[in-house]
């Protein structure tokens, strides 16, 4: 591809690509965009919704159990509750419908125990220094956050104090950790997904699945968060992206904290996600080649077509020289045939006063009829090349008629076959038995057929060879002539059917016959070509249409 067809194709490429893959890709990025922009948004507004939930029902567990503590407390006598079987019957009821009371114990207003069941040895203790037993007796109720105490177990109580204007003491409850827990527990969602509880320190109260056991610090700024419930991503300590929700709890202490990984949980989303950027891949990929295809086949066919346009636009130009030099030949031939016919009436005039006996009579008689002589032929020889100038400037119309072109080749070869013997050129005609008849001028077929050969002769010279072949090509009837000579020079091939133009020697030719031969072809409806390669002889092709003769 040349250097225009090349700038041409890659203009033509980068439109194309650009008109068809911009609006697709806008679209189908946009579409990416906001699906992932929408998935994130619902997953956080899930996110949200289920930390309302737990954490309202992690209230509700708390709430429910206070008031149990609370009814009990106010209802009963401390002298029933110090009775530590009442005390353990009461335990036992409480646990009935949801086991998650560990134990009771009653502390007189020295912290003292009054009374315990339970699976632990703590009668003994006095909790007057301890914090959730300061903050009972101040506030009359109060949830602890998770301590070790005497048990050295992590655990949190409820602390109901009693204070009815007499002595008061507080009814504490230790609940059960692993029923929390998967109270907890029940926020999170997957395999990634994690929920746990912090107090304002930071601590867990509640196990984390992925960042540690109870009273650990955990993964949380509290400083950052806001109050009310929020959500918010992040990217956690192994890089991946992570939503997570925040709701305080109501007692004011504790804040739900759940983690989830939003690639489990949009996962089937992100493969249509991620099915859709292949598609949009594949289809952009399908437009690359379709538009390197088309623009490559546009390029070759522009190409073929502006090669037929030179082609035609040269053949164009050919016959307007053609004809501007046939008029001119007309012209030429008109004004050379007065004076020639002149001398040669003169030199016939003298040809007749001057008979034999009179130029014996003369000193130089016999150079003077010589003379003469060769003034006529001169002027019979310039008088031809003037008629063939006139036939060539001539458009004379073809005489149709039924022709048989093999026998029209050898009957043209039998007039020259004694100039072939003469110069030892071997003439082969290697014509087709089965060519068909077709209808042409015979005259002026045979006219170009004995152009053709005479040249062929002319160009193999001494001891060459000559070779005519006639055959059906398609819809035409092709006849080479083919020769030993030394070929047409490619420089000199584009000018081998201009007149007068020839590759003969000076004297030799007049440069007409090719010119007339491809005119008469090409009234014929036919074509004479050039097949040459350098130094391997010249080939001429006569193209006939196969046209069947008509019935008579």
């Amino acid at each position: 591809m040349n250097h225009p067809y090349a700038n041409l194709s890659r203009r033509m490429t980068v439109v194309a690509l650009l008109v068809a893959l911009l609006p697709l890709n806008g679209l189908g990025l946009s579409l990416y965009y906001y699906f992932n922009y929408a998935n994130t948004e619902t997953l956080k507004e899930e996110l949200r919704i289920r930390a309302l939930n737990r954490a309202s029902a992690i209230e509700l567990f708390l709430a429910e159990r206070t008031a149990l503590l609370e009814v009990l407390a106010h209802s009963a006598r401390l002298t029933q509750l110090s009775n530590e079987a009442a005390l353990s019957r009461l335990l036992s009821i409480m646990n009935r419908r949801s086991w998650s009371f560990v134990d009771l114990g009653i502390i007189d207003a020295n912290g003292d125990h009054r009374a315990y069941v339970g699976p632990y040895l703590l009668k003994q203790q006095n909790y007057r220094d301890a914090p959730w037993f300061q903050q009972a007796m101040l506030k009359g109720v109060y949830i602890s956050d998770v301590f070790l105490g005497y048990r050295q177990v992590p655990h949190f109580v409820i602390a109901v104090k009693h204070d009815n204007g007499g002595e008061s003491w507080v009814l504490r409850a230790t609940i059960d950790s692993d029923v929390f827990n998967r109270l907890v527990r029940t926020a999170q969602v997957g395999q990634t997904g994690d929920a746990y509880i912090v107090d304002k320190q930071g601590r867990l109260q509640t196990p984390s699945r992925l960042g540690g056991k109870v009273m650990d610090k955990a993964d949380l700024d509290l400083r950052a968060v806001p109050p009310g419930i929020t959500v918010k991503e992040r990217v956690n300590a192994a890089g991946d992206k992570v939503i997570r929700a925040c709701a305080p709890l109501e007692h004011g202490n504790w804040l739900l904290v759940i983690d989830q990984n939003p690639k489990e949980i949009l996962g089937p989303l992100n493969l249509a996600r991620n099915v859709e950027l292949g598609v949009l891949g594949l289809a952009s990929l399908f437009i690359i080649a379709a538009v390197l295809i088309m623009v490559r086949l546009f390029i070759r066919r522009l190409e073929a077509n502006d090669a037929e346009r030179a082609a035609l636009d040269a053949q164009l130009a050919h016959s307007a020289r053609l004809v501007s030099l046939g008029r001119m030949a007309a012209g030429v031939a008109h004004e050379i045939n007065n004076p020639l016919a002149a001398i040669s009436e003169l030199a016939g005039e003298a040809q007749d006063i001057l008979d034999a006996e009179q130029l014996a009579k003369l000193e130089e008689g016999e150079v003077v009829g010589e003379n003469l002589g060769r003034i006529q032929n001169q002027v019979e020889r310039a008088r031809n090349v003037t008629h063939r100038m006139l036939k060539f400037a001539r458009r004379m119309e073809p005489h149709l008629e039924s022709t048989d072109v093999n026998e029209l080749i050898r009957e043209t070869y039998s007039f020259v076959e004694k100039d072939a013997l003469f110069n030892n050129v071997r003439v082969e005609l290697m014509l087709d038995p089965a060519l068909p008849l077709v209808q042409s001028d015979r005259a002026q077929l045979q006219q170009v057929a004995l152009n053709l050969i005479n040249n062929a002769l002319d160009a193999a010279g001494q001891g060459g060879w000559v070779r005519v072949t006639s055959g059906v090509e398609g819809n035409e009837l092709a006849v080479r002539v083919c020769d030993s000579g030394p070929g047409v020079p490619r420089d000199l091939a584009e000018r081998i059917f201009d007149p007068f133009f020839t590759t003969k020697a000076p004297g030799q030719g007049t440069g007409l016959g090719l010119s007339i031969s491809h005119a008469i072809m090409q009234r014929l409806g036919g074509s004479l070509e050039l097949e040459s390669k350098p130094g391997m002889g010249a080939v001429f092709v006569i193209r006939l249409p196969n046209r069947a003769p008509e019935a008579p």
